[in-house]
């Protein structure tokens, strides 16, 4: 008894001992020694087994993120001429096509390690990107705090997250500057957006609508029930005049001839229209694509600081 004992001992020892072998511990460390395991804002896993060398930003404001961090690019998106934030560290750097039509192939040609793209514009060429073996990192920038996030990640992605949270606390400051002027309970605005095909109201989760709420500004559009993930909801005159907002903005992208006419056609036209508040008052006001459409990134505190000035010009200055 004693002797079978002892055989079942020594057994229990080599399934232990073999639990601990080499082949075994190498697996384990090879599960835990990627450079780094980020969750983009598609809710991917992306693993970097090794520190990128040679990323690819695919819009401007992700290469003013990566600028904020002092990172290399090997690849990054046109610029039209009219944008002129392009760091000079960037402007030999080989471009990959417009950030609304960026090129499969010139980004392949760049022989990335690291894609970083938007969740707006380049979804549709993520699992092209991934068949050529390259990790794609995807990224959403609507709100501040969206900014503050795709920060975190870029620090993380080139391992300087200590610059990542000085441009943080920096652009916090800047805001608390500017709040800080403003009073705590709000005019109440509404958000216009305007195409050459239709008209409709932004929601707080809109760039405009999230910059207003920074500002304690109140969304006539706030609370409206449906999709959370939506910037914007339908246009009505009966409710805007219902509301009857202290100021009002209107956004909008396309050609302004046609988009003008949509404005004078579907709201100027609207007997009720003369009857608002801020239109009586002179307080409507057209907001700039670049802060307010486009996300401003890094810009944030700028675009703030824009909006307060149009709603409290005694009090912010830009």
């Amino acid at each position: 008894m004693k002797k079978f004992c002892l055989l079942i001992l020594s057994l229990c020892c080599l399934v232990v001992l073999a639990g601990c072998s080499p082949q075994n511990a190498a697996t384990q460390k090879g599960s835990g020694s990627a450079y780094a395991v980020l969750t983009d804002d598609l809710g991917r896993q992306v693993t970097l087994e090794k520190k990128p060398q040679r990323v690819v930003a695919l819009s401007t404001s992700l290469v003013n993120f990566t600028a904020a961090v002092d990172g290399d690019l090997a690849g990054r998106p046109t610029l039209k001429s009219e944008d002129a934030s392009l760091p000079d560290k960037y402007k030999d750097v080989p471009d990959v096509g417009p950030v609304y039509n960026v090129s499969v192939e010139k980004i392949v040609a760049a022989k990335p390690d690291l894609v970083l793209a938007s969740a707006d514009h380049h979804q549709k060429i993520i699992s092209q990107l991934e068949d050529n073996h390259i990790p794609v990192l995807v990224l959403k920038t609507k709100t501040y705090d969206d900014v503050k996030r795709n920060l975190e990640m870029v620090g993380k992605v080139y391992g300087k997250e200590e610059a990542a949270k000085a441009k943080e606390k920096e652009l916090d400051q800047q805001l608390a500057a500017i709040t800080k002027a403003v009073p705590q309970e709000g005019k109440r605005i509404a958000i216009i957006h305007a195409t050459p095909s239709a008209v409709s109201v932004e929601l707080p989760t809109s760039i405009a609508g999230d910059i207003a709420k920074i500002l304690h500004l109140q969304n006539v559009a706030d609370g409206t029930p449906g999709d959370k993930d939506a910037t914007r909801i339908p246009y009505s005159m009966e409710s805007l005049v219902q509301a009857d907002p202290d100021v009002i903005f209107f956004t909008s992208m396309g050609s302004s001839d046609k988009i003008e006419k949509r404005i004078k056609d579907d709201v100027e036209s609207n007997p009720a229209w003369a009857s608002l508040t801020a239109v009586k008052e002179g307080r409507v006001y057209v907001l700039p694509e670049n802060y307010f459409l486009l996300n401003p990134g890094l810009d944030y505190p700028q675009a703030v600081a824009y909006m307060a000035n149009l709603v409290y010009p005694e009090a912010v200055h830009e």
